[in-house]
Formats: C-alpha cells, structure tokens, sequence
C-alpha cells in the first residue's frame, strides 16, 4: 500500500507490545456471553486480530478497550498478550460513558428492586437537577422513566463503593429485559425508537486518574459504562495465538514482534485511516 508523509509520521505512534496477561488490569466486569464467543472465534482462527489498549502505570498495564479479549485469551490458555500502548494524556484521546437503554422491563418491580437495595437512596429530581448532581459527583447516577419522572441515586461514599453499588444496581436489569449502550440521552428520541422503552440509567462521566485507581485497587464498574475514544487504534494485526501461548523470554517474543512490525512496514502492509470507520465484523 501507498503511504503519505502524514501516514509515515504517523506510524512510530503505534507502541505494540508482548505483556505477561497476569500484568493486564481491568476497570470494567466482563460480559459472559461476549466472551464465550470471542473464545469461539479464537479456537476457530487462532488470530487476534485487533489488540487491547492499555496504559501503563506503576508497573502494570490498565485496560482501556478489550477486556473481552483479555478475559478470552486467558480462558484459551495464553500466558501472555499483544496490546497497545498509548498515553492517556494524547491529544485526541477522550473518556466519554456509555449509558444503558433498558427496554421490556417491568418498571414497577424495577423501582421496587431499587428501592429496596441496601445502602441505596433515591431522590425525585428534575432534569436539570439530576445532571448537575452527576456532574459534581454527589450522585451515582441518574433513572429517567418513560413518563419523564427523574431520579437521582445516592449512597457511596468512597469510588469503590460507588463501583461496588453501581454493580448492584445494575445486576437488577440485566438479564431481565434488554438492555442497549447508548451515547446519548434524548429519552423522547429512544422513545420513538423504542417502543418497550422501560428506563434510561445515566452515569457519570469518569476521570483517567478514577480509571486508574479502580484498576490498581482491584475494583471493577459495571460493563459497558466507559467509553475510550482512541485515535490510532492498531486494527486488524491477526497476531498468530502461538506466539502468545509459547512459553517463551518476553524479550525473544517482542524482539519478533519488533521485526513483525518492521516486515510490516517495509512491504507497505500498513495504512492510517484519518476518517471514522464502520466495521461489521465485530
């Protein structure tokens, strides 16, 4: 492939790296049933093809993108991982939330379930009020009903708390209706979209040094509430899975990777996309 001076200047950005799996750490619960499909297609293909995103930080490797894959990788028995490094300080680099569209669940026995979870307060709001309960970080969070009716909930004191509740609070919903990410709010707009619309649960927007923190303390939010915007992302590598079972010096493994990348490169196998991409293969 052709590359440009912008594709050239750009390529000594992408930091790939073997790491021991045991170093990687998550901030996020796992979804089963991704991950069982995700083991599926590794034990069909034997390739990764796309490599998690971590920065490092005392040592260790913090999971901003694929625990999936992480969780997978280990469960097929690899000691080991190809993950990209990058700096959570990088121009472009953003950390936005994912919220959850619940859809079909029963509303009544839903607010019940809510009210009765310990350590747990709920408090009526306006909109308005809810957002900037959010935003000051005095509220776990926010439940907007299908009838507009808005409420704040309440009731951590630390971030690991916070983390531990929100595991709770969702553990109500999932698995008892569906239950969709979405990017924004416009509940009239779901509406429209989603006839069984049950609740919209809005969380927090997190900061990197909280990402951090939940990671090297052990603590987990629940998944699919961070979203990693990442310019750059290393795609498609197809990283053959025997190179990270091997049991092998991580130094020979990434000394080859080292000459993978060069290979890569010389033979123009490489190409930046600077344009947002669609993918419907994942």
């Amino acid at each position: 492939m052709v590359y440009n001076t912008s594709e050239r200047a750009h390529r000594a950005e992408v930091k790939l790296r073997v790491v021991p799996l045991r170093d990687v750490l998550l901030h996020e619960q796992i979804e089963t049933k991704r991950v069982e499909r995700l083991i599926d297609r590794l034990q069909s293909d034997q390739l990764l093809k796309n490599p998690p995103i971590v920065v490092e930080s005392q040592g260790k490797y913090i999971l901003l993108d694929g625990a999936t894959r992480i969780t997978a990788l280990a469960r097929v028995g690899c000691r080991d991982a190809v993950v990209q490094i990058v700096d959570y300080n990088a121009p472009g680099l953003t950390l936005e939330t994912w919220d959850h569209l619940i859809v079909g669940l029963p509303v009544p026995d839903f607010l019940q379930a809510l009210r009765q979870l310990a350590g747990l307060r709920l408090q009526v709001a306006t909109a308005e009020q809810a957002e900037e309960a959010r935003a000051q970080r005095a509220s776990l969070g926010t439940v907007v009903l299908a009838d507009g009716h808005t409420l704040s909930l309440y009731g951590a004191a630390s971030l690991a708390a916070e983390a531990h509740l929100l595991n709770q609070v969702v553990a109500l919903y999932e698995g008892r209706g569906e239950m969709y990410r979405v990017a924004h709010t416009d509940v009239k707009g779901l509406l429209m979209e989603h006839a069984r619309f049950s609740a919209l649960v809005i969380f927090p927007r997190y900061r990197p040094t909280e990402i951090r923190q939940l990671a090297l303390n052990g603590s987990k939010l629940p998944t699919g509430i961070t979203r990693h915007v990442i310019p750059g992302r290393a795609m498609r590598i197809n990283m053959p899975l025997d190179v990270l079972y091997a049991d092998e010096p991580l130094a020979r493994k990434n000394a080859w990777l080292d000459e993978w990348m060069q290979t890569k490169m010389r033979e123009r196998q490489v190409r930046l996309y600077q344009e947002p991409v669609f993918l419907f293969d994942e």
